[in-house]
């Protein structure tokens, strides 16, 4: 009962997050209306507004922001919604190297307790130090949970990514990239960056 009311003080936090996103959103609408009704009435020329903005949009970019991900995509056992591979015939060929890849859970995959997602990437797959998901056995690929595998899983088709396949029709796999699991830690790399980004900023204005 523990473990379940902490999961569900994190989906809160996380929402919570994501509201907060929504809202600066909104307020980066507001400043641009209010920018285009200085420049409406004269106030303001368009050209003015141009290097200051070109030099917030830098400023901006060098602070990185962690996402809150969660889709909704209907019922994942519903007919048609899994894609017929011969996945278990074709391991061999590419290595399931669709199960390194990184992508985010449903709602309804959160729901069901089964697929583990990454604590500190909300609320993304969680893979092992291989860089694979951690349900995919490292001995044979497989899947250990197919039966219950997310929405993703079920939808994805690799017929036609080159990622995977040079020709999927003959067999003839692509060159297999590295992969890796080392995922950073969004929440706590983000506010370490921006915590170090300001500090800078700080130091910068101070008096020689």
């Amino acid at each position: 009962m523990a473990m379940q009311e902490v999961e569900r003080g994190l989906r809160f936090t996380h929402v919570m997050m994501a509201v907060n996103q929504d809202q600066g959103n909104e307020a980066v609408a507001y400043v641009q209306a209010l920018a285009d009704v200085l420049v409406e009435k004269g106030i303001l020329r368009q050209e003015d507004l141009e290097e200051p903005l070109e030099n917030a949009r830098k400023e901006v970019a060098q602070v990185l922001m962690p996402r809150v991900r969660l889709a909704d995509m209907g019922d994942k056992y519903a007919e048609g919604q899994a894609v017929e591979i011969d996945c278990f015939a074709r391991i061999p060929l590419c290595h399931a190297r669709c199960c390194s890849f990184k992508f985010f859970l449903t709602k309804q995959d959160l729901d069901e307790g089964v697929a583990r997602w990454d604590y500190g990437n909300p609320y993304w797959i969680k893979q092992a130090k291989d860089g694979y998901c951690t349900h995919c056995d490292p001995q044979t690929r497989g899947c250990a949970i197919h039966a219950k595998r997310p929405h993703v899983c079920r939808q994805y088709d690799c017929r036609y990514d080159k990622r995977i396949w040079v020709d999927f029709e003959k067999r003839i796999p692509a060159p297999m990239k590295p992969v890796s699991g080392d995922a950073p830690v969004a929440m706590a790399e983000v506010a370490l960056q921006n915590t170090m980004h300001y500090e800078q900023k700080s130091a910068k204005k101070e008096p020689e």
